[in-house]
């Protein structure tokens, strides 16, 4: 969609480790956290290859481990061999499977409420996508050939796909699994041509699976926001600040307000501080901020349940930073602590590793 000037071949930007400077995407193997049971719980791990430890944001205690596989709202769905496998990742519990078509296909993302998988068969002439609940499957041929399509989010009958564009680039397209019909046109800013030049980084759902939230990197280091709303159909791209230092921008964490209305972004490498509204995609705040021999690497962040403060970690350190006073409140060492969380009285902050 606009501003990220990049000159990369489309086949690249999908490649984890292929812009220069980082060894891979979050979306692909960096550490990764996400909240559980509305805040009482928190799901992190090493990569998305790796098992998920939830933690009860009450005591910091872990209660227990579920396999590799992919979340939505308060559930995983964890692939095994042509077999899926639903969790209560806030139980803990196994609920139920389902089967794939063959184990050709490969689970690549679920529905925003994690009830319905969705997994890809790249063998064939053509791609060929399945989606698989506890007690239906309807499986797809997407035009153009094999390659062309990547999953990027379902809510209700929509499916919303990534086309990687034989120009360079990609598009964001609106699949109708009710009738079967792909628009024509790319979702996209009104004032930009839809083409996207950048890697996807790391992303963010709302509470309420309303809005996904991209952040796209650029090889020259600028960054921006895809806000996706997957009720509306609609999508709209916000500039962060900063160019120049693609390792810099790849120190960009995300956090969500409790109530899903602010977005808030920081970047460590880039001494920087934004928060945006969702509804009307304007940035409402934005600082400088100074962590001086900060290790820049890829971020966590969370946000306290009051919204004054922004905890971070980067496996090194952990810093919190005091939204109202714009400054850095607090920092610290700590070792191999890739997640942080707030208890719910947001008198705690658990440092996870």
């Amino acid at each position: 969609m606009k501003r990220l000037l990049l000159a990369l071949a489309a086949a690249v930007l999908l490649l984890p480790g292929a812009a220069e400077g980082a060894a891979c995407s979050p979306l692909d193997c960096a550490p990764s956290q996400f909240s559980l049971a509305h805040g009482t719980l928190l799901g992190f791990r090493s990569g998305t290859d790796k098992p998920v430890t939830v933690v009860d944001l009450q005591t910091g205690r872990p209660k227990w481990v579920l396999p590799a596989g992919i979340t939505g709202r308060d559930l995983l769905v964890h692939q095994a061999g042509a077999k899926l496998v639903w969790y209560d990742a806030a139980s803990g519990a196994r609920l139920y499977e389902a089967a794939l078509p063959s184990v050709e296909y490969s689970l690549v993302g679920v529905s925003q409420d994690g009830t319905r998988a969705f997994a890809l068969d790249n063998t064939g002439p053509s791609t060929r996508a399945t989606i698989v609940s506890r007690d239906k499957t309807q499986t797809i041929t997407l035009p153009f050939a094999r390659g062309t399509w990547e999953f990027d989010a379902l809510r209700g009958n929509h499916l919303f796909l990534i086309q990687l564009l034989p120009i360079g680039g990609y598009e964001v397209r609106l699949y109708h699994l009710d009738t079967g019909h792909l628009d024509r046109q790319p979702l996209k800013d009104p004032h930009d041509s839809g083409r996207i030049w950048g890697s996807p980084f790391s992303r963010l759902s709302s509470p309420d699976g309303r809005y996904l939230f991209t952040l796209y990197l650029g090889s020259n280091g600028g960054a921006m926001i895809h806000e996706l709303d997957l009720k509306a159909a609609t999508a709209r791209c916000i500039d962060l600040p900063g160019t120049g230092d693609y390792n810099a921008a790849t120190s960009w964490g995300l956090a969500l307000s409790s109530n899903g209305r602010t977005l808030h972004l920081v970047s460590p490498g880039y001494g920087r501080v934004v928060a945006i509204d969702v509804r009307t995609r304007k940035v409402t705040d934005a600082f400088r901020i100074a962590l001086p021999n900060w290790v820049v690497v890829s971020t966590t962040a969370s946000l306290s349940p009051d919204g004054t403060k922004l905890a971070i970690a980067n496996g090194e350190a952990v810093a919190v930073i005091d939204l109202a006073a714009r400054k850095v409140a607090l920092r610290a060492a700590a070792k191999k602590t890739i997640a942080v969380g707030y208890s719910p009285d947001g008198s705690t902050l658990w440092k996870l590793s």
